[in-house]
């Protein structure tokens, strides 16, 4: 499986139908899999956390691609430079400025040498989809109240013969709690929502003690589905846009947003430290 380092953080090289293929594959193992999609904000946090780091680079199985900013990274490190230094210090430069500068013009541009923006909230459609083929069983964990019923209502709705083994809207604080009602329940998929880093160091700790195959985070995606907080339009979700969207409907998470300006700003240090070695 290709895959490539940003930051320091393993992100694998799959398209949607693949992501799914492979999944349905590991639920088919004896051993449990972690799934993540890490974000812009999983690579900062993974950055300054060594143990997430960790959890993302040796634990979990995949680590597909959640927004256009790990698609632009994995271009620009790839891009050619001249072989004299000064210039190539320069060409770095200019293919940073000019590529974030073309990355809401043409993000189709960016799907190399990662090939497909895989987030949550789309990917959670096509894995209800082979689950419901295959005749596995989702289990829904995290939200606020009756969040995680109403995902499971929308779902089982759009998708015939989806079986939902079971929810429950608590959180960490009730791990006892949780991993007995899982393994009541006979699940073999369990999608976690309480956010990163927390649901993917929970499932890190607790995936092995339930029944399940696989277990992924999902952040914010029972939000959506269950429309307690509105999704940015699809035209901004193709160009990178999406945070601007949360921003302006969630002003208090200006402070989390400062991921991508320093995301950007590191992607940068790196190439040219990259640059150097090779020296």
């Amino acid at each position: 499986m290709d895959k490539t380092l940003i930051l320091g953080t393993r992100i694998d090289n799959l398209t949607v139908e693949e992501a799914v293929q492979k999944i349905a594959k590991l639920c088919s193992q004896k051993t449990a899999s972690l799934i993540s999609t890490p974000n812009v904000e999983f690579i900062i946090n993974a950055k300054h956390d060594n143990y997430f780091r960790t959890i993302l680079n040796h634990e979990s199985k995949l680590n597909l691609p959640d927004g256009i900013g790990l698609l632009w990274a994995a271009k620009f490190k790839t891009l050619p430079l001249p072989k004299v230094p000064v210039l190539r210090e320069i060409a770095i430069l200019l293919e940073w400025v000019a590529t974030l500068m073309f990355l809401p013009i043409y993000p189709r541009w960016f799907h190399h040498p990662l090939r497909e923006k895989i987030s949550g909230s789309d990917f959670i459609w096509p894995l209800a989809k082979m689950a419901a083929k295959e005749k596995l069983r989702l289990f829904l964990l995290g939200g606020a109240p009756t969040v995680a019923e109403r995902v499971a209502l929308k779902l089982q709705t759009d998708i015939y013969g989806l079986r939902i083994a079971g929810v429950h809207s608590g959180s960490p604080d009730e791990t006892e709690e949780i991993i007995d009602a899982i393994n009541k329940s006979k699940a073999d998929i369990l999608l976690v929502a309480f956010g990163s880093p927390k649901q993917e160091i929970w499932l890190n700790s607790y995936l092995k003690k339930t029944i399940c195959k696989i277990g992924m985070g999902v952040g914010g995606t029972f939000d959506f589905i269950a429309g307690v907080k509105p999704r940015a339009p699809f035209w901004m979700r193709r160009v990178g846009l999406e945070w601007l969207f949360r921003l302006a409907i969630e002003p208090h998470r200006w402070k989390r947003q400062l991921a991508i300006p320093k995301f950007i700003w590191l992607v940068l240090i790196e190439r040219f430290r990259d640059a150097h070695t090779r020296d």
